[in-house]
Protein backbone atom coordinates (compact mmCIF):
# COMPACT_ATOMS: atom_id res chain seq x y z
CA UNK A 1 0.00 0.00 0.00
CA UNK A 2 1.22 3.49 -0.77
CA UNK A 3 1.46 6.39 1.68
CA UNK A 4 -1.85 7.95 0.62
CA UNK A 5 -3.79 4.74 1.24
CA UNK A 6 -2.11 4.34 4.61
CA UNK A 7 -2.96 7.94 5.56
CA UNK A 8 -6.57 7.26 4.60
CA UNK A 9 -6.60 4.17 6.81
CA UNK A 10 -5.20 6.18 9.75
CA UNK A 11 -7.99 8.72 9.23
CA UNK A 12 -10.52 5.89 9.22
CA UNK A 13 -9.14 4.60 12.53
CA UNK A 14 -9.20 8.05 14.12
CA UNK A 15 -12.86 8.54 13.22
CA UNK A 16 -13.47 5.00 14.47
CA UNK A 17 -12.20 6.06 17.90
CA UNK A 18 -14.41 9.17 17.77
CA UNK A 19 -17.50 7.11 16.95
CA UNK A 20 -16.56 4.58 19.62
CA UNK A 21 -16.26 7.22 22.36
CA UNK A 22 -19.42 9.03 21.25
CA UNK A 23 -21.33 5.75 21.22
CA UNK A 24 -20.10 4.73 24.68
CA UNK A 25 -21.17 8.07 26.20
CA UNK A 26 -24.62 7.91 24.62
CA UNK A 27 -25.14 4.31 25.72
CA UNK A 28 -23.92 4.99 29.26
CA UNK A 29 -25.82 8.29 29.72
CA UNK A 30 -29.00 7.76 27.67
CA UNK A 31 -31.11 10.13 29.78
CA UNK A 32 -28.65 12.98 29.22
CA UNK A 33 -28.61 12.28 25.48
CA UNK A 34 -32.42 12.17 25.47
CA UNK A 35 -32.59 15.73 26.80
CA UNK A 36 -29.92 16.88 24.34
CA UNK A 37 -31.87 15.35 21.43
CA UNK A 38 -35.14 17.14 22.23
CA UNK A 39 -34.03 20.59 20.94
CA UNK A 40 -32.74 19.08 17.69
CA UNK A 41 -36.09 17.38 17.11
CA UNK A 42 -37.71 20.79 17.56
CA UNK A 43 -35.20 22.39 15.17
CA UNK A 44 -36.35 19.86 12.58
CA UNK A 45 -39.88 21.20 12.96
CA UNK A 46 -41.25 18.74 15.52
CA UNK A 47 -42.99 21.23 17.79
CA UNK A 48 -45.47 19.01 19.64
CA UNK A 49 -43.89 17.85 22.90
CA UNK A 50 -45.06 14.23 22.79
CA UNK A 51 -43.80 13.81 19.23
CA UNK A 52 -40.46 15.50 20.02
CA UNK A 53 -40.09 13.23 23.04
CA UNK A 54 -40.79 10.16 20.88
CA UNK A 55 -38.21 11.30 18.32
CA UNK A 56 -35.62 11.82 21.08
CA UNK A 57 -36.29 8.34 22.45
CA UNK A 58 -35.91 6.86 18.97
CA UNK A 59 -32.62 8.76 18.61
CA UNK A 60 -31.21 6.74 21.52
CA UNK A 61 -30.44 3.97 19.04
CA UNK A 62 -27.66 6.23 17.71
CA UNK A 63 -25.52 5.24 20.71
CA UNK A 64 -25.35 1.52 19.87
CA UNK A 65 -25.01 2.33 16.16
CA UNK A 66 -22.03 4.64 16.77
CA UNK A 67 -20.48 2.05 19.08
CA UNK A 68 -20.89 -0.53 16.33
CA UNK A 69 -19.50 1.77 13.63
CA UNK A 70 -16.54 2.70 15.81
CA UNK A 71 -15.42 -0.91 16.07
CA UNK A 72 -16.20 -1.53 12.39
CA UNK A 73 -13.99 1.38 11.29
CA UNK A 74 -11.19 0.45 13.69
CA UNK A 75 -11.13 -3.19 12.57
CA UNK A 76 -11.84 -2.39 8.91
CA UNK A 77 -14.90 -4.65 8.98
CA UNK A 78 -17.04 -4.40 5.83
CA UNK A 79 -15.53 -1.01 4.83
CA UNK A 80 -17.57 -0.89 1.60
CA UNK A 81 -20.69 -0.71 3.78
CA UNK A 82 -19.56 0.91 7.03
CA UNK A 83 -17.51 3.77 5.58
CA UNK A 84 -20.43 5.10 3.47
CA UNK A 85 -22.83 4.70 6.43
CA UNK A 86 -20.41 6.51 8.78
CA UNK A 87 -19.93 9.27 6.19
CA UNK A 88 -23.64 9.80 5.62
CA UNK A 89 -24.24 9.85 9.39
CA UNK A 90 -21.50 12.44 9.90
CA UNK A 91 -22.94 14.54 7.05
CA UNK A 92 -26.33 14.45 8.80
CA UNK A 93 -24.75 15.51 12.11
CA UNK A 94 -22.93 18.37 10.36
CA UNK A 95 -26.10 19.59 8.62
CA UNK A 96 -28.12 19.46 11.84
CA UNK A 97 -25.59 21.32 13.97
CA UNK A 98 -25.10 23.86 11.15
CA UNK A 99 -28.84 24.51 11.17
CA UNK A 100 -28.79 24.98 14.94
CA UNK A 101 -25.80 27.35 14.59
CA UNK A 102 -27.60 29.33 11.87
CA UNK A 103 -30.67 29.65 14.11
CA UNK A 104 -28.53 30.87 17.01
CA UNK A 105 -29.72 28.04 19.26
CA UNK A 106 -28.03 27.85 22.67
CA UNK A 107 -28.11 24.07 23.00
CA UNK A 108 -25.64 21.28 23.64
CA UNK A 109 -24.17 19.30 20.79
CA UNK A 110 -24.92 16.00 22.52
CA UNK A 111 -22.16 14.22 20.60
CA UNK A 112 -20.12 13.12 23.61
CA UNK A 113 -22.67 13.32 26.41
CA UNK A 114 -21.19 14.42 29.72
CA UNK A 115 -17.60 14.02 28.50
CA UNK A 116 -17.44 17.20 26.41
CA UNK A 117 -19.97 20.01 26.09
CA UNK A 118 -19.94 21.88 22.78
CA UNK A 119 -22.29 24.37 21.21
CA UNK A 120 -23.60 24.13 17.62
CA UNK A 121 -20.82 26.34 16.23
CA UNK A 122 -17.96 24.23 17.61
CA UNK A 123 -19.77 21.01 16.70
CA UNK A 124 -20.37 22.11 13.12
CA UNK A 125 -16.72 22.98 12.56
CA UNK A 126 -15.46 19.76 14.14
CA UNK A 127 -18.05 17.55 12.42
CA UNK A 128 -17.25 19.20 9.11
CA UNK A 129 -13.55 18.42 9.58
CA UNK A 130 -14.34 14.79 10.46
CA UNK A 131 -16.60 14.55 7.40
CA UNK A 132 -13.64 15.54 5.21
CA UNK A 133 -11.50 12.86 6.89
CA UNK A 134 -14.20 10.25 6.29
CA UNK A 135 -14.50 11.19 2.62
CA UNK A 136 -10.73 10.89 2.29
CA UNK A 137 -10.80 7.50 4.07
CA UNK A 138 -13.60 6.30 1.79
CA UNK A 139 -11.60 7.32 -1.27
CA UNK A 140 -8.45 5.72 0.16
CA UNK A 141 -10.32 2.48 0.84
CA UNK A 142 -11.20 2.26 -2.84
CA UNK A 143 -7.51 2.77 -3.74
CA UNK A 144 -6.37 -0.03 -1.43
CA UNK A 145 -9.12 -2.47 -2.40
CA UNK A 146 -6.89 -4.06 -5.06
CA UNK A 147 -3.92 -4.57 -2.73
CA UNK A 148 -3.14 -8.12 -1.68
CA UNK A 149 -4.50 -8.86 1.82
CA UNK A 150 -2.05 -9.80 4.54
CA UNK A 151 -1.85 -13.52 5.27
CA UNK A 152 -0.79 -14.97 8.62
CA UNK A 153 -0.69 -11.73 10.62
CA UNK A 154 -2.83 -8.73 11.56
CA UNK A 155 -3.94 -6.67 8.58
CA UNK A 156 -3.90 -3.24 10.25
CA UNK A 157 -3.67 -1.36 6.95
CA UNK A 158 -6.80 -3.07 5.61
CA UNK A 159 -5.11 -4.27 2.43
CA UNK A 160 -7.56 -5.75 -0.04
CA UNK A 161 -10.49 -4.44 1.99
CA UNK A 162 -10.00 -7.30 4.46
CA UNK A 163 -10.60 -6.84 8.20
CA UNK A 164 -7.74 -6.46 10.68
CA UNK A 165 -8.22 -10.01 11.99
CA UNK A 166 -10.48 -12.99 11.24
CA UNK A 167 -12.56 -12.60 14.43
CA UNK A 168 -13.48 -8.99 13.63
CA UNK A 169 -17.02 -9.97 12.58
CA UNK A 170 -17.81 -11.44 15.98
CA UNK A 171 -16.42 -8.44 17.81
CA UNK A 172 -18.19 -5.85 15.66
CA UNK A 173 -21.58 -7.56 15.67
CA UNK A 174 -21.20 -8.34 19.37
CA UNK A 175 -20.60 -4.66 20.08
CA UNK A 176 -23.98 -3.81 18.55
CA UNK A 177 -25.73 -6.35 20.79
CA UNK A 178 -23.85 -5.10 23.86
CA UNK A 179 -24.63 -1.47 23.01
CA UNK A 180 -28.35 -2.15 22.65
CA UNK A 181 -28.47 -4.21 25.85
CA UNK A 182 -26.54 -1.73 28.01
CA UNK A 183 -28.45 1.23 26.59
CA UNK A 184 -31.77 -0.43 27.38
CA UNK A 185 -30.72 -1.39 30.90
CA UNK A 186 -29.49 2.17 31.55
CA UNK A 187 -32.53 3.92 30.05
CA UNK A 188 -35.77 2.09 30.82
CA UNK A 189 -35.45 2.21 34.63
CA UNK A 190 -35.07 6.02 34.31
CA UNK A 191 -38.37 6.72 32.53
CA UNK A 192 -39.81 8.24 35.70
CA UNK A 193 -36.77 10.51 35.96
CA UNK A 194 -37.51 11.86 32.47
CA UNK A 195 -41.11 12.70 33.42
CA UNK A 196 -40.02 14.57 36.58
CA UNK A 197 -36.95 16.46 35.32
CA UNK A 198 -33.31 15.74 36.11
CA UNK A 199 -33.30 17.77 39.34
CA UNK A 200 -34.36 14.95 41.61
CA UNK A 201 -32.90 13.44 44.79
CA UNK A 202 -30.29 10.82 44.02
CA UNK A 203 -29.54 12.05 40.47
CA UNK A 204 -25.95 12.94 39.61
CA UNK A 205 -25.83 16.22 37.67
CA UNK A 206 -23.44 15.02 34.99
CA UNK A 207 -22.84 17.10 31.89
CA UNK A 208 -23.69 20.40 33.57
CA UNK A 209 -21.25 23.11 32.42
CA UNK A 210 -21.38 26.52 34.13
CA UNK A 211 -20.33 29.77 32.46
CA UNK A 212 -19.51 32.89 34.42
CA UNK A 213 -18.54 31.05 37.61
CA UNK A 214 -15.42 28.95 38.11
CA UNK A 215 -17.02 26.11 40.05
CA UNK A 216 -16.99 22.34 39.79
CA UNK A 217 -20.31 21.12 41.12
CA UNK A 218 -18.94 17.58 41.22
CA UNK A 219 -16.84 18.47 44.26
CA UNK A 220 -18.16 19.91 47.50
CA UNK A 221 -21.55 21.08 48.73
CA UNK A 222 -23.68 23.74 47.04
CA UNK A 223 -27.12 25.25 46.99
CA UNK A 224 -28.26 25.84 43.42
CA UNK A 225 -31.26 27.85 42.33
CA UNK A 226 -32.83 27.52 38.90
CA UNK A 227 -34.22 30.90 37.91
CA UNK A 228 -35.03 33.31 35.11
CA UNK A 229 -34.26 37.04 35.39
CA UNK A 230 -37.64 37.78 33.78
CA UNK A 231 -39.65 35.62 36.22
CA UNK A 232 -41.61 37.57 38.84
CA UNK A 233 -41.51 34.68 41.32
CA UNK A 234 -37.73 34.50 40.89
CA UNK A 235 -37.42 38.22 41.53
CA UNK A 236 -39.55 37.95 44.66
CA UNK A 237 -37.30 35.17 45.92
CA UNK A 238 -34.12 37.28 45.76
CA UNK A 239 -34.32 38.70 49.34
CA UNK A 240 -34.67 35.18 50.75
CA UNK A 241 -31.86 33.87 48.52
CA UNK A 242 -29.66 36.77 49.68
CA UNK A 243 -30.16 35.73 53.31
CA UNK A 244 -29.20 32.15 52.48
CA UNK A 245 -26.21 33.27 50.40
CA UNK A 246 -24.81 35.42 53.21
CA UNK A 247 -25.08 32.70 55.87
CA UNK A 248 -21.54 31.36 56.45
CA UNK A 249 -22.96 28.12 57.89
CA UNK A 250 -24.64 27.21 54.60
CA UNK A 251 -23.04 26.00 51.35
CA UNK A 252 -22.30 28.46 48.59
CA UNK A 253 -25.43 29.50 46.68
CA UNK A 254 -25.23 29.66 42.89
CA UNK A 255 -28.18 30.68 40.71
CA UNK A 256 -28.40 29.03 37.29
CA UNK A 257 -30.08 30.57 34.27
CA UNK A 258 -30.14 29.98 30.52
CA UNK A 259 -29.60 33.70 29.84
CA UNK A 260 -26.09 34.75 28.82
CA UNK A 261 -23.96 36.64 31.32
CA UNK A 262 -24.10 39.80 29.23
CA UNK A 263 -27.81 39.55 28.41
CA UNK A 264 -29.73 42.79 29.15
CA UNK A 265 -32.15 40.82 31.31
CA UNK A 266 -29.34 39.57 33.57
CA UNK A 267 -27.73 43.01 33.76
CA UNK A 268 -31.06 44.63 34.74
CA UNK A 269 -31.74 41.85 37.25
CA UNK A 270 -28.42 42.50 38.99
CA UNK A 271 -28.85 46.27 38.89
CA UNK A 272 -32.39 46.33 40.26
CA UNK A 273 -32.30 43.50 42.81
CA UNK A 274 -28.66 43.44 43.93
CA UNK A 275 -28.33 39.65 44.35
CA UNK A 276 -25.70 38.57 46.87
CA UNK A 277 -25.17 35.24 45.18
CA UNK A 278 -23.30 34.15 42.05
CA UNK A 279 -25.19 33.81 38.77
CA UNK A 280 -24.01 31.22 36.26
CA UNK A 281 -25.22 30.45 32.75
CA UNK A 282 -26.12 26.95 31.60
CA UNK A 283 -27.39 25.87 28.21
CA UNK A 284 -31.09 25.97 27.36
CA UNK A 285 -30.97 22.18 27.14
CA UNK A 286 -29.67 21.82 30.70
CA UNK A 287 -32.05 24.47 32.04
CA UNK A 288 -35.00 22.67 30.51
CA UNK A 289 -34.03 19.24 31.81
CA UNK A 290 -33.65 20.68 35.33
CA UNK A 291 -36.99 22.51 35.35
CA UNK A 292 -39.19 20.34 33.12
CA UNK A 293 -42.62 19.76 34.62
CA UNK A 294 -41.90 22.05 37.59
CA UNK A 295 -41.12 25.56 36.43
CA UNK A 296 -38.93 27.87 38.51
CA UNK A 297 -37.51 29.05 40.80
CA UNK A 298 -36.28 25.73 42.17
CA UNK A 299 -33.72 25.27 44.91
CA UNK A 300 -31.58 22.17 45.42
CA UNK A 301 -28.91 21.03 47.83
CA UNK A 302 -26.18 18.99 46.12
CA UNK A 303 -23.12 17.22 47.47
CA UNK A 304 -20.33 16.08 45.14
CA UNK A 305 -22.63 16.50 42.16
CA UNK A 306 -25.47 14.38 43.56
CA UNK A 307 -28.84 16.01 44.30
CA UNK A 308 -29.72 15.54 47.98
CA UNK A 309 -32.95 17.50 48.24
CA UNK A 310 -35.10 19.77 46.05
CA UNK A 311 -37.56 22.54 46.94
CA UNK A 312 -40.13 24.14 44.66
CA UNK A 313 -41.01 27.84 44.50
CA UNK A 314 -43.94 27.55 46.89
CA UNK A 315 -42.08 25.42 49.43
CA UNK A 316 -38.70 27.08 49.82
CA UNK A 317 -36.94 26.06 53.06
CA UNK A 318 -36.28 28.50 55.86
CA UNK A 319 -32.77 29.42 56.92
CA UNK A 320 -33.21 27.40 60.11
CA UNK A 321 -34.42 24.37 58.16
CA UNK A 322 -31.40 24.45 55.87
CA UNK A 323 -29.04 24.77 58.81
CA UNK A 324 -30.62 21.70 60.37
CA UNK A 325 -30.26 19.73 57.12
CA UNK A 326 -26.61 20.74 56.82
CA UNK A 327 -26.01 19.85 60.46
CA UNK A 328 -24.98 23.43 61.25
Amino acid sequence: MDGISKAARVGQMIIGVVYLVAGVMKVWEPVLFYWEAIPYAQILGVTEWETASAVAKAALVLGPIEFFLGWALLLNWQPRLCLPVATVLMAAFTALTAKAWHMGASIDCGCFGALVERGPREATIEDGAMLVVLLFAWWGMRRSANAAPVVGRLNWWGAGGAPVWPLASRMVLGSLVVGLAVGGVRFFPELERISQSDLKSGVRLSGLALKGVDVDLMEGEYLIELFSPTCSHCKNAVPKMNVLAQDPQLPRLIALTSFAQDAPQVIDFKKQLQPRFDIATISQTDFRRLTFGHGFPRLAYIADGVVQQVWESNYMPTQARLRKIMGS
